[in-house]
């Protein structure tokens, strides 16, 4: 499940608002190299990275180095990866939000490779961060380490490191919220390492770290009756909790990619599994469609239609890729947008669908009605992470990478997750009555 295939190690990133600390996890990703690199030629490939998506690079900052660099001669010491625990107390004054990206392998153009395959290292890498401060080193075997370490300096929120305030105001909301219980009964968190955490009336059925597994996990998706989940690995191997059923995973058929997601048949008989490069898997009685053509565009969601009959295909550049009877209502790029999307949804007819973008922004299609916005309402610096509608269609939820789920329109709320400090990778919410 951890899909090592050579040498090569990215540990999963954690950022957010000071002064919480990270919670250590780890990954891995198969991707070998050679030895030797310095600091810089990882600055100048995260800034290559930027620039592709229209972002302003990243400046150097001596005093995130000192502290990148002093954790990897940690690491090397230790020669294990996971994250610096003082990191809050070591930001630059005025850091108003950090994140932190450590790995192993032999060359920094590898590295980079593995992390920006990655969503959460990836969005450290091209996240709203405006300081980045990298400590690459041999190790006496000759494996290269390195931490790279992000903060965002000054803004209106830099006064909130110092005081212990929240960074976000997050008051208010555009348009106002109606909240209906009958909308959703609640909703479940899923964390990287695999652990599901449960709010309102989401029943507990268990997790991956409960089985024993340690695995970098990427979404949890409910069975067609609400009586169990799945939960995905990046690998692509399947996690069945409750009465969802295993049908196969893309290891088992020999292939080895990067899985983004998971979606369930109306009929709970199969599930689609979508992988980064855009191909679809079935399995079960989930019909074979179609996938994007090879070396296209970077896929981040797969949405079935309501007859199960078709599906979108969201690339991470807002595309919106149709197949079956999914009707096509619009996309970014088609509107000359320019924005890193995350996921989608569909409404409960079929005829829209809301996009998601990496800062919390909603894009609506079709029948889809806007609600309300991560931005909007003041939380400028949460990170998109998933969108999931109410039953109803006149209202959702959006999932921020620290655990914050913010509810918009009639969807009502059942707690805070980001009390937890997790890094939350997928909400799957469960339906009224």
């Amino acid at each position: 499940m951890l899909g090592q295939a050579t040498v090569a190690r990215a540990d999963d990133e954690h950022g957010g608002p000071p002064p919480t600390p990270p919670v250590p996890t780890t990954i891995s990703f198969g991707v070998a190299a050679a030895a030797g690199a310095l600091d810089g030629q990882f600055v100048s490939l995260m800034n290559a990275d930027r620039a592709q998506q229209g972002l302003a690079a990243l400046s150097v900052n001596a005093q995130l180095t000192a502290v990148a660099s002093a954790w990897t001669d940690e690491l090397i010491g230790r020669d294990a990866l996971s994250h610096n625990p003082d990191i809050v107390s070591e930001l630059p004054a005025g850091a108003t939000h950090w994140g932190e990206n450590v790995g192993y392998g032999y060359t920094p153009a590898t590295l980079e490779t593995a992390f920006m395959a990655s969503a959460p290292h990836r969005a450290n890498i091209l996240g709203q961060y405006t300081q980045v401060g990298v400590g690459a080193a041999t190790g006496s075997n000759g494996m290269l380490w390195v931490t790279v370490d992000f903060a965002a300096l000054g803004g209106p929120a830099a006064s909130a490191v110092s005081t212990g305030a929240a960074v976000a105001a997050c008051t208010g909301s555009n348009p106002p919220s109606t909240a209906v219980a009958s909308s959703a009964s609640g909703y479940y968190v899923l964390g990287s390492d695999g652990g599901v955490f449960t709010f309102g009336g989401a029943r507990f059925m268990g997790s991956v770290p409960g089985e024993g597994v340690h695995a970098d996990t990427v979404l949890m998706a409910l069975s067609a009756d609400g009586g169990g989940y799945y939960v995905l690995g990046a690998d692509g191997g399947v996690f069945t909790f409750g009465d969802a059923h295993y049908f196969g995973s893309v290891p088992a058929l020999g292939v080895r990619t990067t899985a983004v997601d998971l979606k369930p048949t109306r009929t709970g008989g199969g599930y689609w599994v979508l992988t980064q490069d855009g191909r679809v898997f079935p399995f079960g009685d989930a019909p074979a469609l179609g996938s994007l053509p090879a070396g296209s565009h970077a896929a981040v969601k797969l949405v079935p239609t309501p007859s199960g009959r078709g599906y979108w295909v969201l690339a991470s550049d807002g595309g919106i890729f149709t197949f079956g009877d999914a009707r096509f209502d619009g996309s970014l790029p088609g509107q000359g947008i320019v924005d890193r999307s995350i996921s989608m949804a569909s409404t409960p007819s079929g005829s829209g669908y809301w996009v998601l973008g990496a800062d919390g922004g909603i894009f609506t299609y079709g029948d889809a009605t806007f609600h309300g916005s991560v931005p909007g309402i003041g939380c400028v610096q949460a990170q998109g992470v998933q969108i999931v509608p109410t039953t109803t269609g006149h209202g959702y939820y959006v999932l921020a990478s620290d655990g914050r789920v913010f509810p918009f329109g009639d969807a009502p709320g059942y707690g805070d997750p980001s009390q937890l400090h997790i890094t939350a990778r997928d909400l799957a919410v469960v339906a009224a009555g």
